[in-house]
């Protein structure tokens, strides 16, 4: 464990009661997916997550939203509970953005989700939670989004960012892994994606989920 690590683990011991969140009874499976619309969009079979999950052979419960966002209120951090499972898939950040104006706008926006070494903002401190929790946590990044996409076409470079911040993190920490979307949606693979030009279309949502899974039993043996 390194030193950050161990100062927000005495901070966590700290706050933790504040944020105690009891699970519910309906999640009993072996993966917790919560996020945004790059893990809800083809539910219930082609999305992400349930990919990944039958690969996997382990039961996933989905609580992934569209339209979700890290920071403020009723944020994604507020649907992580410790509910038993072994493994969390999230993602988020991307609608974030929305409140700036990307290539413009957006630095301040960039270190709240996360800070230039990757351990410090609103996507880290909920991984150390479930990293604290015993999980193993799989961070999915977003597609590229295409140069014609209906939203977040200026972006790319934001995203860029927020790559290489998580790519940093998951260098540091052994029980967590970040899966690249952009490795397979460049921007440039019309089949990979939906007309909007930004979310993965089901074959590109396949695609990530068995790389998820794929990282996943290499990384923790599951």
């Amino acid at each position: 464990m390194n030193r950050q690590r161990i100062t927000r683990l005495v901070g966590a011991l700290v706050v933790a009661p504040l944020m105690a969140c009891e699970a519910s009874p309906n999640l009993r499976g072996d993966i917790l997916a919560i996020g945004d619309s790059l893990l809800d969009y083809h539910t219930p079979d082609a999305d992400i997550a349930t990919v990944a999950g039958d690969a996997l052979n382990m039961e996933v419960d989905l609580e992934a939203i569209g339209g979700s966002t890290m920071l403020g209120d009723d944020s994604i951090s507020e649907t992580y509970v410790d509910g038993g499972h072994r493994l969390l898939i999230a993602s988020g950040g991307g609608n974030d953005l929305g409140g700036c104006v990307c290539a413009q706008t957006c630095g301040d926006v960039m270190n709240a989700l996360i800070s230039p070494d990757g351990t410090g903002g609103a996507i880290p401190d909920m991984i150390y939670r479930a990293l604290d929790d015993g999980k193993y946590v799989a961070w999915v990044g977003y597609l590229r989004p295409m140069p014609d996409a209906e939203e977040f076409a200026e972006c790319g470079g934001e995203l860029d960012i927020m790559r290489t911040r998580l790519q940093a993190l998951d260098t540091l920490e052994d029980h967590m892994i970040f899966v690249d979307g952009a490795a397979f949606g460049t921007g440039l693979e019309q089949a990979l994606y939906e007309a909007d030009g930004y979310h993965p279309s089901a074959e590109g949502s396949v695609l990530v989920g068995a790389e998820v899974a794929r990282r996943a039993q290499e990384a923790f043996s599951l």
